[in-house]
C-alpha cells in the first residue's frame, strides 16, 4: 500500500474524528465501502464496536514480491515413512465366506471386488469391507516384513484404518545418520520436522550395502519402495508425501504498518474477548450486520447495486432467506481451528474434531492423535508466524459466526463445521491425510497412541481440502476419495498457487473432486491460479498484490485469522497490538466458498452427494465469456499458446465462475 494513499485517508478522516461525529463517521465509512445504499440493516458502524471485533491484518502488497509466489517448491517427503496398499479387494470373497454369507453374493465379489459392496445392505457391506481390510493388512504386514528382510534393514510397521499400512524405516537406520538428516530439513527452519527432497526419477543402485542403507535415510526410502514395489504384494506403494497449505508465511519483522493516526486520539488497547454486544437477532438473512463485511467484496453480487465483478452472489442468497442449516455437515481437512478465536469460541457452528497428526514433532502439541482440534501451530523456523489457515479457510465457510456485530461473515451461516486437523508444522504428511479423508467421511475412526478408537459420530457431506503435493495423484490418496464419495460426500479441492497446470498437484489432480481455480476482484483468473481442464470452477480467491475498489486495503479475503503482524484499526487506521482478521490470497480460499455454496444448496434443497453437485453447476455457475484467462504469454510461462506462434496464452479454468445470485432466482417460492 502506498504512504501517499495512507495519507490521503487519514486526512480524509481527520477532521470527522476531531468532531467525533458518530453519525457522520459512520456516513463516511459506509461510502468508502460502498455500503451507503444496501437494503436491510447491513454492516454495524465501526465506532459502535470494540477493537478486537474491527481490527484487522493486510496491507496491498510489493507487485516485486509476486515472483516469489510462484517460484517451484521442493517435493518433500516424510523420511523412511512409505504407505503400503493392503490387497482389499482379493480378500472380500474371502470374507464374505468366513463370515457365511450366501454363495452368490461371495461370487460377486470376488468378480465385482468393491464395487460388488453396493449389492449389500450397508451394514452388512461394512462388516464385510472391515474383515477384508483387516485380513489384507495382516498380509501385507507379513509380505512388508519379509521384502524388507531381505533388503537387509528394519522397518516398524503399523497398519491404519482402511487398509493402509505404514512403513517406517527410521529404526533401520544409525542415529547418526538421522541427525544429518535431521540438520539438512532444518536448515534455516529451527528445529522443524525432518524432511527428505523426493525425486520420482531417482533409483536405488543396483548393488547397494547394508551400511549404505544404515547411514543415508533417503537412500534406504528409496531402495525399500522401489524393492516393495517390485514385489507385486501390494496394491500400491508410494512415499509419504508431505503437502502444503499454499499460505505464503511473512517474515515477522518488516511487515507493512498503517501509518501514523491523523489524530493524537489513542487507540484503545487491543483486548483478546471483544466486549459484550447487544444479542444478534435471529439469522433470517439479508445483509448481515458483521461490521468488516462491508470490506468482503467476495460475497457479493458481481453486476448491480453495491456489486463486485468477482463477487459470488452470496448476498442475493441471503437476502432470499436462505442461510443454511446445521444439519448440513462441511469437514475442514487443514490446521485445524483456533477454538480461542473471538469469532468462534463456543460457536453454535463448530462441532468437536479430531487432530489425526501423528508425528507430535509436527503436531506441535506434544502429543499425537487425539479429538483435539485446537491448532497449535504450523510455523516453519522461528522467523515465520503461524498461519492459522484452517481458522480462515473455515471462517470463509460458516464457522465464524455471522450476522452478530462481531468481526467478518461466513458464507453459511448456519452450518456444521468439523475441523480435521492434519496440517502442522512445516506442512501435513499423506498418511494423516488419508486419515483425514477416511474419518471425516465415516469410514474409519481415528486411532490414538494407546490404541483408543475416536470415531467420527457425524459423518461429513462435504469434505474440503485447501491444500497441495506436487505430486501425482497418490494412489492412497485417490482410495480414500472414492470410498468417501461412495458415501455420498463432496471433496472440493484447491488447484493450487503456482499458475502452472493443475495436472501436476494433487489432490486436484485426483478423480472424484470438485476442483477449484482462484479468481480475483476484477472478475478475472488470479495471477497465481492453476488452471487446465482438471479445474471445475473459479471462486473468489483474491489478489492481496492489487487494490481495484482503490479502499486502500488489499483484494484478498478477508476472513478469521488472529495474528501480531502489520494490525491496524480501520476506523482510525492507527496500529493495534493484535488482530483477529486477515486478508489472504490463494485457492485455499476459493475452494471455501464452493463448500459454503454447496451448503447452502443443501440446506435449501435437501440434495447430497452428485445430485448436490449437479445443482451446483446447473444452478449457480455462471458462464465465462469470451477469451477468459488470456494471458500474454510472456506473463506466464506455463500457458498454452492460443496457436502456433501466438504471443497470447490460455489458461482453461472450468465451466464457469461461482454464482449463488443465479441459485437465488430459482429459489422455490
Amino acid at each position: 500500500m502506498s504512504q501517499r494513499r495512507w495519507s490521503l485517508a487519514a486526512l480524509a478522516l481527520a477532521p470527522i474524528l476531531a468532531l467525533g461525529a458518530c453519525d457522520q463517521l459512520s456516513d463516511v465509512w459506509n461510502r468508502m465501502t460502498g455500503q451507503a445504499h444496501v437494503e436491510g440493516p447491513g454492516p454495524a458502524p465501526l465506532d459502535d464496536v470494540p477493537l478486537a471485533a474491527r481490527a484487522l491484518s493486510g496491507a496491498v502488497q510489493p507487485q516485486a514480491e509476486m515472483a516469489a509466489i510462484l517460484a517451484p517448491d521442493p517435493v518433500l517427503i516424510a523420511p523412511g515413512q512409505i504407505l503400503v496398499g493392503a490387497q482389499v479387494e482379493r480378500q472380500l470373497s474371502e470374507a464374505a465366506s468366513d463370515m457365511g454369507l450366501a454363495t452368490s453374493l461371495t461370487r460377486t465379489l470376488r468378480n465385482e471386488g468393491i464395487d460388488g459392496l453396493e449389492r449389500l445392505p450397508d451394514e452388512v457391506a461394512t462388516q464385510v469391507r472391515a474383515r477384508a481390510e483387516t485380513e489384507a493388512a495382516a498380509v501385507a504386514t507379513n509380505a512388508a516384513q519379509d521384502t524388507l528382510r531381505r533388503l537387509g534393514i528394519n522397518g516398524e510397521i503399523t497398519v491404519r484404518p482402511g487398509g493402509v499400512v505404514t512403513v517406517d524405516l527410521t529404526s533401520g537406520v544409525s542415529p547418526t545418520a538421522l541427525r544429518r538428516n535431521k540438520q539438512i530439513a532444518a536448515e534455516g527452519s529451527e528445529d522443524a520436522p525432518a524432511a527428505i527432497e523426493w525425486s520420482p526419477t531417482d533409483r536405488c543402485p543396483r548393488i547397494v550395502s547394508q551400511a549404505q542403507l544404515e547411514n543415508d535415510i533417503a537412500l534406504a526410502t528409496r531402495c525399500a519402495i522401489q524393492r516393495l514395489t517390485q514385489s507385486g504384494d501390494f496394491e500400491y506403494v508410494e512415499p509419504n508425501y508431505i503437502a502444503d497449505s499454499g499460505f505464503t508465511r511473512p517474515p515477522r519483522r518488516d511487515q507493512p504498518q498503517p501509518p501514523p493516526p491523523a489524530t493524537t486520539t489513542q487507540a484503545p488497547p487491543a483486548t483478546t474477548t471483544p466486549a459484550t454486544t447487544t444479542p444478534a437477532p435471529a439469522p433470517i438473512g439479508g445483509v448481515p450486520n458483521d461490521p468488516l463485511y462491508a470490506l468482503q467484496w467476495n460475497y457479493r453480487a458481481s453486476s448491480g447495486a453495491n456489486s463486485s465483478p468477482g463477487g459470488a452472489g452470496f448476498v442475493t442468497f441471503w437476502e432470499a432467506h436462505q442461510v443454511g442449516a446445521r444439519t448440513v455437515r462441511v469437514a475442514v481437512l487443514d490446521t485445524g481451528l483456533d477454538l480461542s478465536h473471538p469469532d468462534m469460541r463456543n460457536a453454535a457452528n463448530v462441532t468437536t474434531g479430531i487432530d489425526l497428526i501423528n508425528n507430535p514433532e509436527r503436531g506441535g502439541d506434544g502429543d499425537g492423535v487425539d479429538a483435539d482440534a485446537n491448532d497449535a501451530g504450523d510455523r516453519c523456523g522461528a522467523t515465520t508466524e503461524n498461519s492459522y489457515h484452517g481458522t480462515h479457510v473455515a471462517g470463509t465457510i460458516g464457522a465464524a459466526a455471522t450476522n452478530d456485530r462481531v468481526g467478518v461473515a461466513g458464507g453459511a451461516w448456519n452450518v456444521t463445521v468439523i475441523p480435521v486437523r492434519v496440517l502442522g508444522r512445516c506442512g501435513g504428511e499423506l498418511a494423516d491425510i488419508i486419515s483425514g479423508i477416511r474419518w471425516a467421511a465415516g469410514l474409519a475412526p481415528a486411532i490414538t497412541a494407546t490404541s483408543q478408537q475416536i470415531a467420527n459420530q457425524t459423518q461429513a457431506d462435504i469434505i474440503n481440502m485447501s491444500l497441495t503435493i506436487q505430486a501425482p495423484c497418490p494412489a492412497s490418496m485417490q482410495a480414500a476419495i472414492d470410498a468417501a464419495v461412495a458415501r455420498n460426500v463432496l471433496v472440493v479441492v484447491a488447484a493450487g498457487n503456482k499458475a502452472n497446470r493443475t495436472a501436476l498437484y494433487a489432490p486436484a489432480n485426483c478423480n472424484n473432486v470438485i476442483v477449484v481455480g482462484a479468481g480475483d476482484a476484477r472478475g478475472g483468473l488470479a495471477f497465481y491460479s492453476n488452471f487446465g481442464p482438471e479445474v471445475d470452477l473459479i471462486a473468489p480467491g483474491g489478489d492481496v498484490f492489487a487494490d481495484s475498489d482503490n479502499d486502500g486495503r488489499p483484494d484478498g479475503v478477508l476472513s478469521t485469522r488472529a495474528t501480531q503482524s502489520g494490525c491496524y484499526d480501520p476506523l482510525s487506521s492507527t496500529s493495534t497490538e493484535r488482530c483477529y482478521y486477515s486478508f489472504l490470497q490463494g485457492t485455499s480460499m476459493a475452494a471455501p466458498h464452493v463448500s459454503a455454496a454447496l451448503a447452502l444448496l443443501a440446506s435449501q434443497s435437501g440434495l447430497r452427494g452428485r445430485e448436490l453437485e449437479n445443482a451446483l453447476f446447473t444452478r449457480a455457475i455462471s458462464p465465462f465469456a469470451a477469451n477468459f484467462g488470456d494471458v500474454e504469454c510472456a506473463r506466464s510461462a506455463n500457458a498454452i499458446p492460443i496457436s502456433a506462434g501466438a504471443t497470447t496464452c490460455a489458461r482453461p479454468s472450468g465451466r464457469g465462475r461461482l454464482d449463488l445470485a443465479l441459485a437465488a432466482r430459482t429459489l422455490a417460492p
